[in-house]
């Protein structure tokens, strides 16, 4: 694809393209529940914020002229593995126009990304990337990584189950049964400290990321329960039911969402039982640059900041 220029923007410089990004975005939908319903998603009026509350953000740009032809997020920040903290970098909203799909421009994207790890002083000490890739109609975007391409760098380290439950089924849950918290070393990918979390540990997006359901036309009045296993004292079980009983009747349509790995079969199985079963899915795809020997026993990366 000839022509094509890069930019990078940070949020104070991201203005003048807030208009086209969204209405990029506005073109890639998600299903839910099998295809029964789908939503886009939408980043907001000034479009950085949901990133830049996870940390330093950095928008990569592909243009045509004046036409933005795609985009990739980058956003610097610090995970944890157990006991340890490492320099990562979040890699996100990875997106085409339809009419630049194909070309290799993704690829091309993510190589002038890669680049700008050395060029960029605050990146070089990066030693892990990772990104979470939302399943589409047909795939995650792993589909369009032919032939050499940078995705295929990163190995998928994890598969998220998602669930959108109305806060009145998690009050009802009986935990009897719930699993106990995980144990083994985990790789916590959330929440930033710019999350901040209410009452048992439940958070909210609106504003700054809303997914708007083609169902109803109006964005989804999400409420996210983004607590990692650490806050989970009394297990996930209790967690859920303790955020579905502050929320219900709050709002008669909010959902509740939530992420869990499903390498964590017996939480996974124990809610299926309780009648709630996952509504999408999504996989995080990883390169560890200090190369660990073991994988970690689970993933925490809450729906909020996917």
């Amino acid at each position: 694809m000839k022509d094509v220029r890069f930019v990078v923007a940070r949020p104070d410089t991201l203005g003048p393209y807030v208009e086209r990004l969204r209405l990029l975005e506005q073109g890639i939908h998600y299903p839910l529940a099998d295809g029964a319903d789908h939503f886009f998603i939408d980043h907001g009026p000034t479009y950085h914020p949901f990133f830049s509350s996870m940390g330093e953000a950095y928008f990569l740009l592909a243009l045509r002229g004046d036409t933005l032809l795609g985009s990739v997020t980058g956003v610097a920040r610090t995970v944890a593995r157990g006991a340890r903290r490492a320099d990562a970098l979040y890699i996100c909203d990875l997106k085409l126009a339809k009419e630049a799909r194909g070309a290799g421009l993704s690829t091309r994207l993510l190589l002038e990304g890669l680049k700008h790890l050395f060029l960029l002083p605050p990146l070089r000490r990066t030693r892990f990337l990772y990104g979470a890739a939302m399943r589409g109609a047909r795939g995650d975007v792993m589909r369009a990584a032919r032939g050499w391409n940078p995705l295929r760098m990163g190995r998928p380290a994890s598969r998220l189950a998602l669930y959108f439950v109305p806060p009145a089924r998690l009050a009802a849950l009986d935990t009897r049964a719930a699993p106990p918290p995980p144990t083994g070393e985990g790789l916590c990918l959330g929440p930033s400290p710019g999350r901040h979390m209410e009452g048992a540990g439940w958070c909210s997006t609106a504003g700054s990321k809303d997914l708007q359901r083609h169902s109803t036309g109006r964005p989804w009045p999400l409420i996210h329960l983004p607590a990692p296993p650490e806050h989970w004292t009394q297990g996930w079980g209790e967690y859920l039911r303790n955020c579905g009983a502050e929320l219900a009747g709050w709002n008669d349509e909010a959902l509740a969402c939530v992420s869990i790995d499903e390498k964590l079969e017996d939480h996974v199985t124990w809610l299926r039982g309780e009648g709630i079963s996952p509504d999408s899915v999504c996989t995080v795809y990883s390169l560890d640059l200090s190369f660990p020997v073991l994988a970690p026993a689970w993933i925490h990366l809450p729906s909020s900041e996917i």
